[in-house]
């Protein structure tokens, strides 16, 4: 009987299942920030929470598809036979948007900002610039990526466009985050206006990650390398990083909307949509 329904409910399956593994966890670190338990959970678990799209794929595609299905899902994790040019924008665009932000700063009057401000994360003691980066890129990177746009994008856009799909992931993502709002100091200290904002720029985010996962041709790998990335030079704690984050948010935006215009809404590729199959 679930089995059916999960047969007939790809997207609704997916998305439930999602949201019950990482909320079950989040709503528990919730809880124990504002004193509700009394049991003492390190804060790093929210390191965990990706997992959650990540597992949901994982079973949603077995029970769907069988273990063919399945293989297909891991092969995208990994894969890395590619264009070139998109293993570049991969690894290296968030670093030309950090580039550009820096120089920014300094043609304000601010200083360059130093790399190891990035390497400090929320529950966590300082891991340097790159022990950050391997964090992010193998936490919410592939975590998020593999539920996202490896299962939840292709399902979408067999129904719709590239860039209304990109929409649609973007609204079930920032709903994924809802009980990170009840502990996440930095998601706290946004209020109503900047929750606003931090959604839209999601959705700015959403249609950037459709761009590169269609250009790849599913490449969940190049999609978390470049999350990751961002990631770290945009969630990164303390003040310091606030300003270049934020300049490397909006340059994201500026490069999003030359994308629309260039590779069209309906694919934001000059290849077809990557569609499921199932």
């Amino acid at each position: 009987m679930v089995r059916d329904w999960i047969q007939r409910n790809a997207v609704a399956s997916y998305v439930l299942l999602t949201y019950g593994i990482t909320w079950s966890l989040a709503i528990v670190l919730a809880l124990s920030y504002h004193g509700v338990i009394s049991l003492q959970i390190p804060f790093a678990l929210h390191y965990i929470l990706p997992y959650g799209p990540m597992l949901s794929a994982l079973i949603v595609t077995w029970l769907r598809g069988g273990t063919q299905s399945l293989h297909d899902l891991l092969g995208r994790m990994s894969k890395w036979r590619i264009r070139p040019v998109w293993i570049i924008i991969a690894l290296f665009s968030v670093w030309v948007f950090y580039i550009a932000s820096a120089l920014m700063m300094v043609a304000m009057g601010q200083p360059w900002p130093d790399l190891s401000i990035f390497g400090q994360v929320m529950y966590l003691p300082y891991l340097t610039f790159f022990g950050a980066w391997a964090l992010w890129i193998f936490t919410y990177g592939i975590g998020e990526e593999t539920g996202w746009r490896g299962y939840l994008l292709p399902h979408i856009q067999t129904r719709y466009s590239a860039f209304v799909s990109s929409l649609i992931v973007a609204i079930i993502w920032a709903g994924w985050h809802a009980p990170m709002f009840l502990y996440n100091e930095n998601l706290m200290s946004l209020g109503p206006i900047g929750t606003v904002f931090w959604t839209i720029g999601l959705m700015f985010g959403s249609v950037l990650l459709t761009w590169i996962y269609n250009n790849t041709e599913g490449s969940i790998l190049m999609t978390a390398i470049w999350h990751g990335t961002f990631n770290t030079f945009s969630a990164a704690a303390g003040q310091a990083a606030s300003v270049p984050s934020g300049i490397i948010s909006m340059l994201v935006m500026v490069v999003v909307v030359l994308v629309v215009i260039i590779y069209r809404p309906k694919n934001l590729s000059h290849l077809e949509r990557q569609q499921a199959t199932d």
